[in-house]
């Protein structure tokens, strides 16, 4: 009997988003109902508008620098009148990615700089620059950043999600497979494909750091959905040199088939280094990579092994990253978010040998002054099945994924790069009274 096997992704998410008032968000195409059973969803036509971003935010520029001492202060104003927040502040002037942390402790100031332009939301759900589709960061991702960073009784040392195939459902597969009988054409497999996703039936979604109803969780899982879509060929980004892992394996030879494989993100900070006074901060490369590893029942350390076909996947993916990410943009998202989360951190936490003052948070970090919008949280996302014929009587199978975020240890000297190039420049200087300037 030949051997079939399953090829399980996780799938995207539309949030409703709550917060002061009831708006509804979409992130990589993906919607949520009301039992957190996660779906497919091209397009949100019930999600509301966003207006244009004013001329001197949508000015394009390469340093926009935000005080978030003055940013603060904004949104404190906002609150005591009872103003909504506008879109500028939502999307944090527009920034689209965080190049620099300039601390400036006798000001107890923090300035984050990076790329920047006007907004618009996708149709897929991302809200991001209407000519290169970066997305830009968003306010309440920049709260939860800072909360995870400032938590005394955290329960995980990282920020991430995980997507796992039920105990019961691999035990249903796995009789499904044993009663399994006949040839396997191209005929049959439509109706096998079904069989096999009704088997194993919805997957476990896990989130670790943030909570679970965030628009920040939705990011991390579309992520990873997104990943297996691609790694498992269900969807082909036009990048060169670009083979997904079903295709390697149905050229492999037969024993490189016969183990199942999961990938997942794991943020890498090989990019980051400071001046030596540790007031300037640089990020540079990707913050991403991809990693892989046997998985399955029973299995040891050793067993956990991947595979040389499973390890070139990943590799091939990891080094391709930045141009999936402008195909993809909930890729460029994670990495936002990665950068963000080790930005918060920096600016909490950096050691300041010559000062004896530093910015504190004290309107973010505190869900009871600053209420960030909600969602229905993600719990299930039904299996989806591929199939590929490899050389002998073999079929390939792979579940399960996620993402893993964990700041460096930047309370620890010498933990990060030491760039004697990085000195105290025009950047941190204010030159203005608002809450962002370029």
């Amino acid at each position: 009997m030949a051997r079939i096997s399953l090829i399980t992704t996780v799938a995207a998410i539309t949030l409703t988003l709550l917060g002061m008032t009831t708006a509804s968000a979409q992130v990589g195409g993906i919607k949520i109902d009301a039992t957190g059973l996660l779906q497919r969803a091209a397009t949100n036509s019930n999600a509301p508008s966003i207006a244009d971003a004013p001329s001197d935010f949508a000015q394009r520029t390469a340093n926009r620098r935000i005080s978030l001492k003055r940013l603060e202060a904004t949104i404190t104003a906002h609150l005591k009148s009872e103003t909504p927040l506008p879109d500028s502040i939502r999307y944090l002037a527009g920034l689209q990615r965080i190049d620099q942390v300039l601390l400036n402790p006798d000001q107890e100031d923090v300035l984050l700089v990076g790329p920047a332009a006007g907004w618009t939301r996708l149709p897929t759900g991302e809200i991001v620059d209407p000519q290169t589709h970066r997305p830009v960061l968003e306010l309440d991702d920049l709260a939860l950043a800072i909360r995870f960073a400032t938590s005394s009784n955290k329960n995980t040392s990282f920020i991430g999600c995980s997507i796992d195939p039920t105990r019961d459902g691999l035990k249903r597969y796995a009789r499904y497979l044993k009663r399994l009988s006949g040839s396997i054409n191209a005929q049959r497999i439509p109706q096998l494909v079904k069989e096999m996703q009704r088997a194993m039936g919805p997957q476990d979604v896990r989130v670790f750091g943030v909570p679970a109803d965030s628009r920040f969780a939705c990011k991390l899982v579309a992520a990873d959905y997104h990943l297996k879509r691609v790694a498992m060929g269900f969807d082909r980004p036009p990048v060169k040199g670009l083979i997904n892992y079903v295709d390697l394996l149905a050229k492999a030879n037969p024993s490189a088939v016969r183990r199942q494989h999961r990938f997942w993100f794991v943020a890498i900070h090989d990019g980051l280094s400071r001046s030596p006074d540790s007031r300037t901060w640089n990020f540079s490369g990707p913050c991403l990579a991809i990693r892989t590893a046997a998985t399955g029942p029973g299995q040891d350390d050793d067993d956990r092994k991947a595979s040389p076909i499973a390890e070139r996947m990943a590799t091939n993916l990891t080094s391709r990253f930045t141009a999936l990410a402008r195909h993809i943009p909930v890729f460029a998202e994670l990495e936002n978010l990665v950068r963000l989360t080790v930005a918060t951190e920096i600016a909490l936490h950096a050691p300041l040998p010559e000062s004896t003052t530093r910015w504190q948070s004290r309107l973010l970090k505190d869900p009871e002054q600053f209420r960030r919008r909600t969602s229905q949280p993600p719990r299930r996302v039904p299996s989806l099945a591929s199939i590929r014929k490899a050389r002998g009587r073999n079929w390939v199978l792979s579940v399960s994924g996620g993402v893993q975020v964990e700041p460096p240890r930047i309370r620890e000297k010498d933990v990060v790069r030491v760039d004697r190039r990085l000195r105290r420049s025009k950047h941190h200087s204010t030159t203005s009274n608002s809450w962002w300037w370029d």
